[in-house]
């Protein structure tokens, strides 16, 4: 096979320019038809009002499930972070207690 590949000729300076650039206007025009006009949709496709409803309601009950569950978890750093900082107090007015001294 390779023996095959190294029997053609090389081709020209330019050679390769002269048919690449009408192949890449080829490909553009058919990217920007593809862009402008899309495929047409089967009827199936197309989602009802009452589909739509239901789907957006389960997308609204897991949004207000995580927002709870995020915002138990918020309290509960808080909480943590509240009885740490009131220990910080006592141990901080006990050294001051000390030092007055």
């Amino acid at each position: 096979m390779t023996s095959m590949l190294l029997q053609l000729p090389a081709p020209a300076p330019g050679a390769i320019e002269n048919w690449l650039l009408p192949a890449v206007a080829v490909l553009s025009i058919a990217a920007l038809i593809k862009k402008v006009f899309p495929r047409k949709r089967a009827d199936d496709e197309f989602v009802t009002k009452t589909e739509l409803h239901h789907e957006l309601n389960t997308v609204r009950d897991k949004i207000d499930a995580r927002f709870l569950t995020l915002a138990e978890k918020i309290e509960t750093l808080g909480m943590g972070i509240h009885e740490k900082l009131t220990a910080l107090e006592s141990a901080l007015a006990r050294v001051d207690e000390r030092t007055r001294k």
